[in-house]
């Protein structure tokens, strides 16, 4: 297949040319013409294929609770984040779910590729603005044995508060089985902060949200967290959970390849306006901006997708396109191992793309060289069932 753009977003910067694909890899991309033209997408933008490590459920499918174990609702998950762009993902999971995404994981499914699983807590220590203290469970090497036996292989990052008791246990075993550990809903300070990342922390989880602040005299977790080179740093680009000025802070910190864009997403990304029940124990709030509100006010994950960050980042903070897809596609392919094919347009890479307007709207998502969504066919994808159940009158 032979796709002409006039705005390919390559490894060696934008071309106008032609984009080959055989046999589900990028085979060149070049500038003079190559052969007869499968399809003419000048009028679009040509982006790597986007991986969000983060990402708890969309249009209206759960990664928490009893039916995200469900094959059906798996498959209805990676078809929803094709229709956002996303085609490599790790599923941020109930540990119930484990083994249903480690199948799913092995399987080709026609959406967003598996690559491995996130699981955020669920040693947790609930701080930050806003925040409600509801306990952690006491952490248990035999708990996360499970969890790691479960995933069959495919854990790849565990998130957890290093001040609790019993942490270094919790970090020196999730180590020594591949599994990175990331800095999470934590109460820590600055010392206590820099502390766990010797200890072999090197993710910062929604770096800014549910963790100590930066104050003049007090850096908190939140200083740590950007002042620390080794760490990579996930961050929600919506504007609601780090303002535009907070961010900026961020990419004067650090270079932009400490940075991994993700939506932390909610089931009810791309549900209307309304109020609905997130689980059994908890109701939110998704408003007219996109905020998902607890009662209480607060902020309880996202509705907004990456790309939607990505139009942030460009048209808001004015940062070259080509510096932000490092953070939404190629920064997370190499720390979590795929890197070498994912993650960006190359020659011999995997044919993971990303078809956008002008106004980051996706056209069509490619992963491995087979179209996963069109725009103009695909729909009707929110699931109704679960829109049906969670609104509340």
């Amino acid at each position: 297949m032979i796709i002409k753009c006039s705005q390919i977003y390559s490894e060696e910067g934008v071309i106008d040319g032609y984009l080959e694909v055989i046999d589900g890899k990028i085979r060149r991309i070049c500038r003079k013409e190559i052969g007869p033209v499968d399809l003419d997408l000048t009028q679009y933008r040509i982006i790597p294929g986007i991986f969000d490590t983060h990402n708890h459920g969309t249009m209206g499918y759960s990664m928490m609770g009893e039916q995200a174990s469900s094959q059906e609702n798996i498959q209805g998950y990676l078809k929803g984040l094709a229709s956002q762009g996303v085609t490599a993902i790790l599923p941020t999971a109930d540990p119930s779910a484990f083994s249903a995404l480690a199948y799913a994981a092995q399987q080709d499914y026609d959406g967003a590729r598996i690559i491995g699983i996130h699981s955020e807590g669920p040693y947790l220590n609930r701080v930050g603005e806003k925040a409600i203290d509801t306990g952690h469970p006491d952490i248990s090497l035999d708990t996360l044995k499970q969890m790691v036996e479960d995933a069959q292989g495919w854990l790849k990052l565990v998130g957890l508060a290093p001040e609790l008791e019993n942490t270094d246990l919790a970090i020196d075993y999730l180590l020594s089985q591949g599994v990175r550990v990331a800095f999470t809903h934590s109460n820590c300070n600055y010392d206590e902060a820099m502390e766990a990342f010797r200890k072999g922390i090197t993710v910062t989880t929604h770096t800014a949200n549910v963790m100590s602040g930066i104050h003049h005299r007090r850096m908190g977790g939140l200083g740590a967290c950007l002042l620390d080179e080794h760490v990579y740093n996930e961050i929600i680009c919506d504007l609601l959970h780090v303002s535009k000025e907070m961010l900026q802070i961020m990419f004067k910190c650090k270079p932009y390849d400490h940075f991994m864009m993700i939506s932390d997403n909610v089931p009810m990304a791309g549900a209307p306006i309304g109020r609905y029940a997130l689980d059994e124990n908890l109701a939110v709030n998704i408003d007219e901006k996109g905020y998902c509100l607890t009662d209480t006010g607060r902020l309880c994950g996202s509705t907004k997708p990456v790309l939607f960050g990505v139009r942030n980042l460009v048209e808001e903070l004015h940062i070259p396109l080509e510096k932000v897809i490092l953070m939404s596609s190629l920064n997370p392919s190499r720390v979590y191992g795929v890197g070498d094919r994912k993650g960006s347009l190359h020659s011999g890479k995997d044919a993971d793309f990303v078809v956008i307007d002008e106004d980051y709207q996706v056209v069509y998502t490619y992963r491995e060289g087979r179209k996963i969504y069109d725009a103009a066919a695909d729909t009707d994808l929110f699931n109704a069932e679960f829109l049906e159940a969670a609104k509340i009158n």
